[in-house]
C-alpha cells in the first residue's frame, strides 16, 4: 500500500497547494498592549486595583524625583521594585506606559509622593536642581486652574535642558526595545507632563526646551512606541509620535460629527485632537501607523457615554485608531460587559487568520512555498513585533517542530488583508507520516502567554488548529523522477 500512494504521488506532478481555511471568532479576547489601561502608580501602596473587565496595561508615572537620586545617579532597579514588579507579580502578562513628571500638582493627594525623601512633597525633581552649581529656579504654585498645589521648575533655564537631556537618554537606554513597555509617554514638561501649564501660562516651557526633548526622544528610541500629550507645534512637529487624548471623547472629533455633540465637546483650537490634525499638523494623521494613539474619560458624563452611545463611541476609536483607554475610564467599574466587549475588540490589533496555503503531502526538508493571509478587524496595528509561527505535532499532540513564519505583523492594518508568499523548510529530520497543523502568535516578552488569533478553533494555549498534512521523504521527487 505504501508504495502504491508513493506511485500515486509520484504522476501528481508539481506539488499542490491545499488551503487551510480557519473560521473567524468574534470572541472578546485579551491580548497585549491593547484594550484597557489601569492606574498603576500606587499600585502596591493601594494593594492593587480593581480589575473587572481584564486590563492588562498600566499607567505609571515616574517623578524624576525618585529615579534620579542624585545628579546622573538613576535608581531604575529601586523604581520597578516599587512600581512595576508588584504588578508583574499579579499579572505576569502586564505591560505598562511610562511617563516622566517633573510637576504633578497637589502630588500628595494621588500618592504620588510616597516613595519621597526629605521633605518638600510638592517638589517632583530632584533637588538639586535648585542648588549649586545648577541654580535653575522654582516657582511655587497654589493653583493653576484648580489644579494644584505644585512646584514648577524653570523649565527654559539652559541646565534645566541639558539635566532633561541626560534623564531621557537614561530612559532610551533602559527601556527602548523593552517588551514590557506598550509605550513611553514623552511628559516631564509641564502640569502631569502634558506640556503646558494651563492656568499659569508665566510658568509654561518655551519652544526650545519642547524642541530639544522632541528631537532627542525620536533619535534615542527606535523601538519602544512614543506618545506626546497634544497635536501641537512644536510638540508633534516633524516627528512620528502617537497621542494620548485625556480628555476622551470631548476634545476628539469634530463635534458636528454627532448629534447630540459628545459630552463637553470642544473643537475649537489645538487642544482638540482633530483640530490639531486639521489646522498644524496633517501629517499627523497617519502616525498611528507606527505609534499608539490612547485616551482616557476622567468625568462622569466622558465615562457614561461608553455604554450609552457605545456605537458613536466606536466610531471615534476606528477613526483615530486607537489602541488602548484609560486609566479612567468606563471599564473602572464592574458590569456594562458587552458594551465593554464591543470597545474592546474595536481597540487596537484585532487579528483573524483567513488562510494558510502550503503543499499537501509536503516534501521533508525540502524548500517549500506557503502563502498566508491575516486580516485586523481592529484600528491600529500590532506595535510590539509579534512572531507568527508554524507549529507541527504528532499523532500524541506533541509538538515536534516549530517554524517562525517570515511575516511582519506589523503591516497588518485595520481594513485590509495582508497577503504574505515565501518559502520555507518543514518537517526537517521528521519521519513520514501525519501530522497537525497548528499556527501560534509569539509576545516577544519571554514567558508570557501567546496572543490570541479571532479565529478558531483555538487549542488550550492559543493556537489555531488547522487540520492534518502529509510529510513524505523528499528523495522520492529526486531529478528524473518528478
Amino acid at each position: 500500500m505504501k508504495s502504491l500512494i508513493l506511485a500515486l504521488l509520484l504522476c501528481t506532478g508539481p506539488l499542490a497547494a491545499r488551503d487551510y481555511l480557519p473560521a473567524r471568532s468574534s470572541d472578546d479576547l485579551i491580548n497585549p498592549h491593547k484594550g484597557w489601561m489601569l492606574w498603576g502608580t500606587t499600585f502596591a501602596q493601594d494593594g492593587g486595583v480593581d480589575n473587572f473587565h481584564g486590563a492588562r496595561i498600566f499607567h505609571i508615572y515616574v517623578p524624576w524625583r525618585e529615579l534620579e537620586t542624585a545628579d546622573q545617579v538613576f535608581d531604575f532597579d529601586g523604581f520597578e521594585s516599587r512600581h512595576l514588579d508588584p504588578i508583574s507579580q499579579i499579572y505576569p502578562d502586564a505591560s505598562f506606559v511610562l511617563r516622566p513628571v517633573a510637576d504633578y500638582p497637589d502630588g500628595p493627594g494621588s500618592g504620588i509622593d510616597d516613595w519621597y525623601v526629605g521633605g518638600e512633597p510638592n517638589r517632583d525633581y530632584p533637588a538639586f536642581l535648585e542648588q549649586p552649581p545648577l541654580n535653575i529656579g522654582a516657582n511655587n504654585y497654589t493653583s493653576c486652574d484648580g489644579d494644584g498645589p505644585g512646584r514648577a521648575p524653570d523649565w527654559n533655564h539652559p541646565a534645566f535642558q541639558a539635566q532633561a537631556l541626560e534623564l531621557v537618554n537614561a530612559l532610551a537606554q533602559r527601556y527602548d526595545g523593552d517588551p514590557r513597555i506598550t509605550a513611553i509617554q514623552v511628559g516631564l514638561l509641564g502640569l502631569w507632563g502634558e506640556w503646558h501649564q494651563s492656568g499659569c501660562e508665566a510658568l509654561a516651557p518655551g519652544a526650545a526646551i519642547k524642541q530639544a526633548l522632541r528631537d532627542a526622544y525620536q533619535g534615542l528610541f527606535s523601538q519602544t512606541r512614543l506618545q506626546t500629550r497634544y497635536v501641537r507645534i512644536p510638540d508633534a512637529q516633524g516627528v512620528e509620535v502617537g497621542f494620548h487624548e485625556d480628555y476622551f471623547p470631548s476634545f476628539t472629533g469634530q463635534c458636528s460629527q454627532f448629534s447630540p455633540p459628545m459630552p463637553l465637546c470642544d473643537d475649537g483650537g489645538d487642544w482638540n485632537l482633530e483640530w490639531g490634525m486639521s489646522n498644524l499638523l496633517p501629517d499627523a494623521r497617519d502616525n498611528w501607523r507606527l505609534h499608539p494613539v490612547s485616551g482616557e474619560s476622567p468625568l462622569g458624563s466622558q465615562k457614561n457615554v461608553w455604554i450609552s452611545r457605545t456605537t458613536d463611541v466606536e466610531t471615534l476609536l476606528r477613526s483615530y485608531h486607537f489602541s488602548f483607554l484609560g486609566p479612567a475610564g468606563k471599564h473602572e467599574e464592574s458590569g456594562n460587559t458587552a458594551a465593554l466587549a464591543q470597545l474592546r475588540k474595536a481597540l487596537g490589533y484585532n487579528l483573524h487568520l483567513d488562510r494558510l496555503s502550503l503543499p499537501d503531502p509536503a516534501p521533508i526538508g525540502a524548500p517549500i512555498e506557503f502563502e498566508i493571509e491575516i486580516f485586523n478587524s481592529g484600528s491600529a496595528p500590532p506595535y510590539h513585533f509579534p512572531r507568527c509561527q508554524l507549529v507541527l505535532l504528532d499523532p500524541l499532540d506533541q509538538v515536534v517542530q516549530v517554524s517562525d513564519l517570515s511575516l511582519d505583523l506589523g503591516l497588518a492594518l485595520p481594513g485590509q488583508p495582508l497577503s504574505h508568499t515565501d518559502t520555507m523548510n518543514i518537517g526537517e529530520g521528521l519521519s513520514p507520516g501525519t501530522y497537525q497543523l497548528a499556527v501560534r502568535v509569539v509576545d516577544p516578552a519571554p514567558g508570557r502567554p501567546d496572543l490570541l488569533l479571532q479565529s478558531l478553533p483555538r487549542d488550550g494555549q492559543g493556537r489555531v488548529r488547522l487540520g492534518s498534512v502529509t510529510l513524505i521523504a523528499a528523495s522520492i521527487f529526486a531529478d528524473g523522477f518528478e
